[in-house]
């Protein structure tokens, strides 16, 4: 299947000075779990999640004033609740565009058969000039390459060898394909979290993708630490057709072999291998030889005006008098969504007067966030988003006490939890510029 990421702000509560405790019942409506790479090789751009218009969206979900409902007690208080009886208003964006890291397909080395040609199809597609090229060029081409999209169109070469007997039954049987998977070494830093499965990770913590020119692990782990928001990796081979069938005569083509890279914010594990590949007309795409990885230890990166991060490890802060809003945002785990969001609710509380300066330095105005908590949910244990929390007081990891796992035959759980404090007084205006 082909798969396109959705980014945006899903608010599980509306901000206002009502208790905000966490809500499970209303993640439900929320759940899409089927992100991953695309079948094929296609621009990686269609697919990437874009941290920079992320953390825009996620500014832009502090839209009013929000406070909590007391902030009065003594600093050693703690009060918890873990019901809610708030509704649910699930929103959605559009997809978001990012950087290609894939390149510019190529034609594979063989010649499409002059008997194969294009059934009842009228080519719709725009024609351009590109100074860059001799001739005007069709719009979604690469100059001097056949549209892949187009019927018989060659596909992007792949990097592997077809097995003898190209056929799905020879793909899966295929002894050089296992060899590769079962004697990959663990790169450093990270533990295998599966070995050579029929079935690529899925989720909604995908990142990206890119070819690879051999199965080649280390590379694979080099592409994750190159990217903050990247806990994870998958490594498969994936048997694609030589050329595209859809309307084409020729409907199952010769494979070719592509090593292919996804990177992930959230942890791969075999419940999350469920791309086994999908059916083009009369052609098969499958998977084999897939490996996943997790980092050992993650440490999250700290955003401007914040402290470093507390682990709370899979628990929750449900401190509803002290929570001034709540949020969740499908995608990768990544906190910095959750800093744009306390520092937007922050200079719009600020706008407002409704930070008292004195008060907020000791973490007791009800209407400036003092600490952000950012926990990555999962689902079925598919990775779902990042939950964040904002409090008009500051509270110790041990006092993260809530369990979403427990109680309940939800599915729900949480891979890993933090807490940032945060100065009051910062606004968000790092959010395309700054780099970890």
């Amino acid at each position: 299947m082909r798969y396109a990421i959705v980014l945006g702000a899903a608010a599980l509560v509306a901000a206002s000075p009502a208790p905000q405790a966490f809500d499970l019942n209303g993640l439900d409506a929320l759940a899409t779990l089927t992100q991953g790479p695309p079948v094929g090789v296609g621009p990686a751009q269609e697919t990437a999640y874009v941290q920079g218009s992320a953390r825009a969206q996620a500014a832009a979900a502090a839209t009013g004033a929000a406070t909590a409902q007391a902030a009065k007690r003594s600093l050693n208080e703690s009060v918890t609740s873990t019901t809610s009886t708030s509704t649910v208003a699930p929103t959605t964006t559009s997809a978001a565009v990012g950087t290609q890291t894939t390149k510019a397909p190529s034609t594979t080395d063989g010649v499409v058969p002059s008997s194969c040609t294009p059934v009842d199809w009228v080519n719709t597609y725009a024609f351009t000039s590109d100074p860059a090229c001799p001739t005007s060029i069709e719009v979604g081409t690469y100059c001097g390459f056949i549209n892949p999209d187009d019927p018989c169109a060659p596909q992007p070469a792949g990097k592997g060898t077809p097995p003898k007997d190209d056929t799905v039954d020879g793909f899966y049987n295929n002894a050089e394909y296992k060899q590769l998977a079962v004697s990959a070494k663990t790169p450093t830093g990270y533990q295998q979290a599966f070995v050579n499965l029929q079935g690529a990770a899925t989720g909604n913590g995908y990142i990206s993708y890119k070819t690879l020119d051999s199965y080649d692990v280390a590379s694979c782990s080099q592409f994750c630490d190159d990217t903050d928001t990247c806990t994870g990796f998958n490594v498969y081979i994936e048997r694609d057709p030589k050329w595209n069938p859809h309307q084409c005569s020729c409907t199952n083509p010769p494979s070719i072999i592509n090593y292919k890279c996804s990177i992930w914010g959230q942890n791969v594990s075999k419940d999350t291998a469920t791309n086994t590949g999908e059916g083009r007309d009369d052609f098969t795409v499958v998977i084999t030889g897939s490996n996943g990885y997790n980092k050992g230890t993650y440490t999250p990166p700290t955003p401007p005006s914040c402290s470093k991060p507390q682990s709370c490890d899979n628990k929750i802060h449900d401190q509803p008098r002290y929570c001034m809003g709540q949020k969740t945002f499908p995608g990768p785990f990544d906190p910095s969504l959750c800093a744009a969001y306390a520092q937007k609710q922050n200079e719009v509380n600020r706008a407002k007067g409704l930070i008292g300066a004195f008060l907020s330095m000791f973490g007791m105005n009800k209407g400036g966030c003092v600490q952000f908590q950012a926990a990555y949910l999962e689902k079925a244990g598919k990775g779902f988003g990042t939950h964040c929390r904002l409090f008009t007081k500051k509270f110790t990891p041990q006092q993260a006490t809530f369990d979403i796992s427990i109680g309940g035959t939800s599915g729900w759980g949480c891979q890993k939890s933090y807490t940032w404090d945060v100065d009051v007084n910062a606004s968000f205006n790092w959010g395309l510029s700054w780099k970890n």
